[in-house]
């Protein structure tokens, strides 16, 4: 209906472009804005009294183009339209008064000169005016009573009848009003309007032929016709929409021409109207100009309404590469978020915190080492009793023994003849060997000398076997003495210091020198002197020049004892039969040479011979041992045979430790030693002694002093009270064994440097070394079975921190795979550590669980720091299908943690295609970029769904991606503008159609023109203005002939291009041809198209500024 399709048209109006409309008329209640704001003065005239007006304005000679519509929009109104003029001209005469303190007649005198002078300046446009006022006013008259005014659905001839006569009727009408009731005119506005209604009808059949031009119903094989064959209403409706969104885009939008719409809504099926719109716009004229107005304006359009979308996305970034390093931490975050990511950081939260080893240490030593001092604290205060008590055990042992007693002995007589005596002519003795020694600046002090100068050695133990006693160093007294010093507590630190034994090899002297001792001073005694260490040299020079002296004297000594026996055997006295001081003073002589002939030099030693003093008589005592009983607590004989046995076959040290034994087991007087206290001791220091061979790993001096410790051990526990004492001692020391236990892993980091009467000492470990020294599975259960709370904490932590460090690579990631493999290699420590095991099983499962995470988009985006890596792995090249869903999660992931990140990565992912889509040719735009940029950023149809997967993911996704996807579209449209070439034989039918101005378009345009104006010009002045116009068309005939090929063209142009052309078309696909309402929709499709023309022709008649 007529009224729907007003309806329709004032809902989705569309604003043409400046180049292919004209303005639109003013609404009624603004089409007096030109005149307000411009009044023309007029002369006031004079008052009766009070002081004189101003002058009131003069009117405005004429008013412009819009006031001229308005006032024919008025004014072409059927019967009323006199009325409605008059009332407007009375208001705005009435508001001017008001305005200018003027009378009322002067100006509505004014008001309506300035409405004649309108009319008369713009025909044009008061022309139209009355029509479309003419066309508004019968429209509800014809919807209300069609038949009556021929729209019905009869004959011809009866419409025909009905339309004259309803035609006469309003045309008597509105002239009787025009004329004020002049019957004359009365009775020709009704001849003119029966006239005009009868044909009517019959114009309304050539509105349906232009309705078939702009359609496909029509019969005629025009060219519009040709270019719109197979467009449904549907396609057309949806490139009314395409058309009105691409120029609503923000930015400015983009100018779409029908045919890229059609084509846009049809996929490219409309393509006859692309080849219209391509000879149109190559045609040459105002049609060509127009057309490549529109196209020449697209690229700056594309360029505006992609950076408006753009912006709408994120504002521009200006350090895109820095972009990267906050994209990948989104990406983390992100991943940090998923279920594997959260199980993950739970997993890695959950395990035991990171710890050093010096940490750990300290926190194991504290705890195994006050341990162990509450355990040796409870055995030492239940042993200080249970031994004191031993030690107090009655003397029930008794060992047979004899004991010298002294009686008087026979007296001594001694005679004078048992020892010779000589006169002092006697020849002395023979002179000892002859002794080189170096100075006390030129050499060292033998060993000898050096024990005999400081006390000498005391005559206990294995020196009483020795002959050391008689060992006399002139000047310094004998080697060995009564009250000398002992080898233990004197000797060894004393000689070790002076350098004449080497320290123990760390440094102490802590040795058993006892048997080394003795055989150098023996060695010395025989001729072969001891001497520091580092005095060795010295010492082997003097012995050299020591042996060839004595060498050369013991020569002398035997020639000369020689020659002697030799001369007495010839004399006859026997040689064995000197005495030794007669022998000793005749060689002597011999040898010193105070004498050759040895008989001279014995007659000599023999006749200095004395008479020997008078016997002398001593008193003796006599020794005697008896037998006798002695009581103790112990019998340590057992030990002492064992010591002896033993060191029957004893070797280097294990002799000297066994003779230390042994001398442990008697007191310091050399008797056996009974007591419980003193045995005690000595076991005690065996034990030690063991233990320091266990130590040094020395297996032969363990088993050998262990049989004699076991010996006395025997022994001891014959004792009950020691008994007692020891079964109480073991039994505490069983929670002590891992930390006494030789090389023992708790023993070593548990000990201290403890000094006897002082506080506990450091420990002798480090605490750095604590943790390596119970890593295996044995070292750590003892040190977990004896440890509290504290050592199963500081070892789970160190643990763990080990495997952990070991697993972890350089960006903080933990390896699964290697992860398992620590574990199985630390499997015995970990069965130890079950919660420590569960945690890490744990974060292997939650490592491994991020593996599907880590090959997703977002865990690839999150390797690296690389803006185009991400945008790679968002939007590639090749799609995997169904990847929209992924892309998705991503993308809301990074949004969720840098919403700016995100978005802008998705602006320099587009602008990047945007740009390259887009750039320049040889300094000229691509015209066909805005097409490349959607084509290449929307790709196949899985590219399409991530990116619109994309986008939507972002803040306000939807939004965007509705603004986006319409900006697309548009653009995608854009592709269709039709390019030169091809259809050569088509192109050519259109130009020639064209220039003939024959055919069923042309026919039509013109049937479509009279039957316009015969429509629209109803009654009175409307139907003579119609008929000059149609006498006017047909004596202008040869002249627009001529110029046909152009102004079709230029019409054309206007169609392609005026967005408000489509929406006539529309309305005329759906009316019936011949109807009223195909008659008015097709005159204001006339007027589009000639709009254009008139302004044309008045701008080439203006002068040019």
């Amino acid at each position: 209906m007529a009224d729907d399709l007003w309806a329709e048209f004032r809902v989705k109006p569309t604003a043409a472009p400046e180049s292919a409309s004209a303005p639109s008329p003013a609404p009624a209640e603004d089409q007096w804005a030109a005149f307000r704001a411009k009044p023309e003065a007029a002369p006031a005239p004079e008052r009766a009294s009070g002081p004189a007006p101003a002058p009131a304005p003069p009117a405005p000679a004429a008013g412009s183009e819009a006031a001229a519509v308005g006032r024919g929009l008025l004014n072409g109104v059927p019967v009323v339209g006199p009325y409605l003029l008059g009332g407007v001209n009375r208001a705005a005469a009435a508001v001017r008064a008001l305005q200018n303190g003027t009378t009322f007649p002067e100006e509505l005198k004014n008001v309506e000169a300035f409405g004649e002078a309108t009319a008369k300046e713009n025909p044009w446009s008061s022309t139209g005016g009355e029509l479309v006022g003419g066309v508004l006013g019968t429209a509800p008259l014809v919807a209300a009573a069609p038949a009556a005014f021929g729209a019905g659905v009869a004959s011809l001839p009866v419409r025909m009848l009905a339309s004259g006569a309803s035609g006469a009727t309003l045309g008597a009408a509105d002239s009787a009003v025009r004329s004020d009731g002049d019957a004359g005119a009365a009775i020709a506005g009704a001849g003119w309007g029966a006239a005009l209604g009868a044909a009517g009808p019959a114009v309304g059949a050539g509105v349906g032929k232009a309705v078939g031009a702009f359609t496909s119903r029509g019969r005629s094989n025009g060219v519009v016709q040709e270019a719109l064959e197979g467009i449904s209403e549907k396609d057309l409706e949806s490139a009314q929409f395409l058309i009105q969104q691409a120029r609503n885009l923000p930015g400015g939008g983009v100018a779409l021409t029908l045919d890229e719409a059609l084509n846009a809504v049809t996929g490219g099926q409309a393509t006859r109207a692309s080849q219209l719109a391509r000879v149109v716009s190559n045609s040459g004229g105002e049609g060509g100009r127009i057309m490549n107005e529109v196209y020449a304006a697209r690229p700056a359009s594309v360029e505006n309404v992609g950076k408006s979308a753009f912006d709408r996305v994120a504002p521009p970034n200006l350090k895109p590469t820095e972009l990267g390093f906050d994209v990948q931490d989104a990406a983390r975050a992100g991943i940090s978020q998923t279920p594997e990511g959260q199980a993950l950081s739970a997993a890695r939260a959950a395990q035991a915190e990171r710890i050093t080893p010096e940490q750990a240490g300290q926190a194991i030593q504290t705890d195994l080492g006050g341990v162990r001092a509450l355990r040796e604290a409870a055995r030492d205060s239940r042993a200080n009793v249970d031994y004191r008590l031993a030690r107090e055990a009655p003397e029930t042992v008794g060992i047979e023994r004899m004991v010298a007693v002294e009686r008087p002995g026979e007296p001594i007589i001694t005679r004078p003849e048992g020892a010779p005596r000589f006169s002092d002519a006697a020849p002395r003795p023979m002179d000892p060997p002859p002794v080189v020694e170096a100075s006390a600046a030129a050499g060292p002090e033998s060993l000898a000398r050096f024990v005999a100068r400081h006390g000498g050695l005391r005559l206990d133990g294995d020196v009483v076997a020795t002959d050391l006693h008689r060992f006399n160093i002139p000047g310094m007294g004998n080697v060995a003495r009564e009250g000398g010093k002992g080898i233990d507590n004197f000797w060894r630190e004393r000689l070790i210091e002076a350098g004449y034994f080497r320290p123990d090899a760390d440094g102490g002297a802590a040795r058993d020198i006892t048997n080394e001792l003795l055989r150098k001073l023996q060695n010395e005694q025989r001729g072969v002197p001891s001497f520091p260490v580092d005095d060795a040299r010295q010492a082997a020079a003097a012995r050299g020049r020591q042996g060839q002296v004595t060498d050369e004297f013991r020569a002398a000594q035997s020639q000369a004892e020689s020659s002697l026996d030799e001369a007495l055997s010839r004399a006859g006295v026997p040689p064995e039969s000197l005495s030794p001081e007669i022998r000793s003073r005749t060689v002597g002589a011999l040898m010193r040479g105070e004498h050759v002939d040895p008989l001279e030099a014995y007659e000599r030693t023999v006749g200095a011979m004395v008479e020997p003093p008078a016997p002398y008589v001593k008193s003796t005592t006599v020794t005697e041992e008896i037998p006798d009983v002695r009581f103790g607590q112990v019998d340590p004989r057992p030990a002492l045979a064992a010591v002896a046995e033993q060191g029957r076959t004893a070797k280097g040290d294990v002799r000297g430790s066994l003779g230390s034994f042994g001398r442990d087991l008697r007191a310091p007087d050399g008797e056996i030693d009974l007591s419980v206290a003193g045995n005690l001791k000595a076991r005690e220091r065996q034990d030690m002694r063991i233990k320091r061979a266990q130590e040094f790993g020395d297996g032969t001096k363990v088993r050998d002093l262990t049989i004699t410790r076991n010996a006395l051990d025997e022994q001891l526990k014959r004792v009950p009270e020691v008994a007692v004492a020891d079964a109480n001692y073991a039994r505490n020391s069983v929670p002590l064994a891992p930390f006494e236990r030789p090389n023992a892993p708790l023993n070593r980091i548990t000990a201290r440097e403890n000094a006897p009467g002082r506080e506990p000492g450091p420990f002798r470990t480090p605490a750095e070394q604590v943790p390596e020294a119970i890593t295996g599975p044995t070292a750590l259960r003892e040190a977990l079975a004896n440890g509290s709370a504290a050592t199963r904490e500081a070892a789970e932590r160190r643990l763990s921190t080990q495997i952990l460090d070991a697993v972890t690579d350089a960006k903080g990631d933990v390896s699964a795979e290697t992860l398992r493999k620590a574990m199985r290699e630390n499997a015995d420590v970990l069965d130890q550590m079950p919660a420590l095991r569960d945690r890490l099983s744990h974060l292997v499962v939650a490592r491994e669980g991020m593996a599907r995470v880590e090959a997703s988009p977002l865990g690839r985006i999150a390797q690296r720091p690389d803006v185009k890596s991400a945008i790679s792995v968002l939007f590639p090249s090749d799609p995997l299908a169904n990847s929209q869903e992924e892309i998705r999660s991503a993308v809301q992931a990074l949004a969720r943690n840098n919403p700016h990140a995100a978005r802008d990565m998705v602006r320099i992912y587009m602008e990047t295609v945007f740009n390259e889509a887009t750039q320049e040719t040889k300094g000229i735009a691509k015209q066909y970029g805005g097409a490349g940029f959607a084509s290449a950023i929307r790709g196949n149809g899985q590219q399409r769904h991530n990116l619109e997967a994309a986008i939507r993911a972002l803040p306000e996704g939807d939004t965007l991606w509705t603004g986006l996807d319409r900006m697309l579209t548009t653009l995608e449209a854009t592709g269709y503008r039709p390019q030169k070439g091809s259809d050569t034989a088509f192109n050519q039918a259109i130009q020639a159609r064209l220039k003939e101005g024959k055919g069923t378009v042309g026919q039509a345009i013109n049937d479509v023109v009279s039957g316009a104006v015969a429509g629209a010009t109803v009654g009175g002045p409307s139907g003579a203005l119609g008929g000059a116009l149609v006498g006017g068309r047909r004596g202008g005939s040869k002249v627009l002939q001529e110029r046909r090929v152009l102004k079709d063209s230029e019409a054309i142009a206007r169609i392609l291009t005026d967005p408000r052309a489509l929406s006539m078309i529309r309305s005329l696909s759906r009316q019936e041809p011949g109807s009223r309402s195909a008659e008015v929709l097709t005159s204001k499709l006339i007027q589009i198209g000639g709009r254009g023309l008139s302004s044309a022709s008045q701008s080439s008649a203006s002068p040019t500024h």
